[in-house]
């Protein structure tokens, strides 16, 4: 119903009142740009994939999976944002500025430094498996935190949390992702950085 009545219009009002701050802000000062498996569904990561090639087919997909999937890995994966409203604006059949600047700086890549959204949209494989069935014929283990075929979304999701601890690990709505992360063993702590690490420097290839 949210969708329906008054989302929209909300969306339209932080355009109009909100927009050109948005737009000129990088809360994480990334500059990654983004990667040409975007492009060509090739990341080879199933849920990822899958959004994106029934983008590159319809020009469209549901703003869950937008947000969830699509917003949620350029963010872990340290996409600048301009690159990622881009993105946006190239494929989708609704990319109106005022559609996407709210959207992609406030909701999904939280650039905006919190203008728009209290918290960023991150989350790991567990949240994906909770919300769809692409964990099923995916070919990496959602389970699996660090190990060699471990859901590239858990060990990004902890070290976006871990790099950015300075700037959000005050916020009330993410009190409980820290204290498991501070529950985390030392050498958990760093394979899972190190993971991510490396899954970020060859995400064209994933």
């Amino acid at each position: 119903v949210r969708q329906i009545i008054g989302w929209r219009e909300f969306i339209r009002l932080a355009y109009l009142t909100l927009g050109r701050r948005q737009r000129c802000r990088n809360f994480w000062r990334l500059s990654r740009p983004m990667p040409a498996a975007f492009y060509d569904a090739s990341t080879g990561i199933e849920p990822v994939d899958h959004v994106i090639r029934r983008v590159l087919r319809t020009g469209y997909c549901h703003h869950i999976e937008r947000l969830m999937i699509l917003g949620n890995f350029m963010l872990l994966c340290d996409i600048q944002p301009d690159a990622v409203y881009q993105w946006f604006m190239e494929l989708f059949i609704d990319a109106y500025d005022w559609v996407m600047v709210p959207n992609v700086y406030g909701m999904s890549q939280y650039a905006d430094g919190g203008l728009l959204a209290s918290k960023p949209y991150a989350a790991s494989g567990a949240y994906i498996k909770r919300m769809s069935d692409y964990c099923t014929r995916c070919r990496y283990d959602v389970r699996d935190r660090r190990g060699a075929n471990a859901c590239p979304f858990n060990a990004l999701y902890w070290d976006f949390l871990a790099r950015n601890a300075p700037k959000l690990q005050a916020n009330p709505r993410l009190a409980n992702a820290y204290r498991q992360w501070r529950a985390f063993a030392a050498a958990d702590q760093r394979a899972l950085r190190a993971r991510a690490a490396a899954l970020i420097e060859r995400a064209d290839s994933l």
